[in-house]
């Protein structure tokens, strides 16, 4: 194979640097020259809705737009037990019909909000590190926290309401599926092998070097603490981020129901070890 360029959009949050850093650090030999670009998760969403990257993070809530285009890497994905976003209140009883802060109309958090809430609300779509400071400030009344926020609020004075993840653990049994990375389906076969396995041994690079990782967390996390760093990457980034084996493809297949897919639309979504990479 010859030498490619490829660009590659993914967000700041520590546990998409940690997997992209031997990447980033240029620790790893690879026959792709990387250029990667940083995005709030609903701005990856919306690239991706465009078809804007041919290796993009995108929510698993936005499965029904994206399948046709892009298929799931087998590594990179964020899922797991006890990952799930939380909502969270500066006080309680919140208000009849409170004004609910969300992290983007097309995020995982958004879609199992409206799944599990059953009371009327007003949505108020922000970035997700607008949440907290619009809760303290008195302008929305619930915060649907993902990322870094799930592991501060308390830091804040911010009560819990419910956890949105552990609601779909008891519903079913399964990991919740909150984002992947998406590579497009028209790439040549040879290229997609070459990105994957690029990415597995920088994932790999960065499980045995964290001390020469952990200033590149700080540099793009939103909170700097190496401590809620550190449990942000070992929340996020699990076996089902190295591969999302039998359980994880159900998982994804379960959220994508919630989105009106059935399995036959889902044909050759998912791209690894199964099917036909090494």
């Amino acid at each position: 194979m010859h030498r490619s360029k490829l660009e590659i959009a993914i967000s700041p949050c520590p546990n998409d640097v940690f997997i992209f850093s031997g990447i980033l650090l240029q620790k790893i030999e690879s026959l792709i020259d990387f250029e990667l670009h940083f995005y709030d998760i609903e701005e990856l969403n919306r690239f991706a809705l465009k078809g804007s990257y041919p290796v993009i993070k995108a929510s698993f809530a936005i499965l029904k737009e994206l399948s046709k285009t892009y298929q799931i890497l087998d590594t990179g994905s964020a899922l797991g037990f006890g990952t799930g976003p939380i909502v969270v209140a500066k006080s309680l009883p919140y208000p009849h019909r409170p004004k609910v802060g969300l992290p983007g109309e097309h995020t995982t958090a958004n879609l199992l909000f409206k799944s599990f809430f059953s009371e009327e609300y007003d949505e108020v779509f922000l970035p997700f590190y607008q949440i907290i400071p619009k809760l303290l400030e008195g302008r929305i009344d619930l915060g649907v926290l993902i990322h870094e926020g799930r592991f501060v609020y308390e830091g804040y004075g911010l009560k819990l309401v419910f956890d949105l993840g552990l609601l779909w653990e008891e519903k079913h049994k399964l990991p919740l599926p909150l984002g992947g990375m998406f590579v497009k389906r028209a790439l040549p076969t040879e290229f997609k092998k070459e990105i994957l396995n690029s990415i597995k041994e920088s994932l790999e690079f960065a499980k045995n070097n964290w001390a020469e990782v952990l200033p590149l967390l700080k540099k793009h996390a939103q909170e700097l603490d190496e401590e809620t760093i550190k449990k942000h990457v070992e929340t996020f980034v699990n076996h089902y981020t190295e591969s999302l084996g039998q359980e994880g493809v159900l998982a994804i297949k379960r959220l994508a129901q919630y989105q009106g897919l059935v399995d036959d639309e889902l044909k050759d979504l998912f791209w690894g070890p199964d099917n036909g990479c090494p």
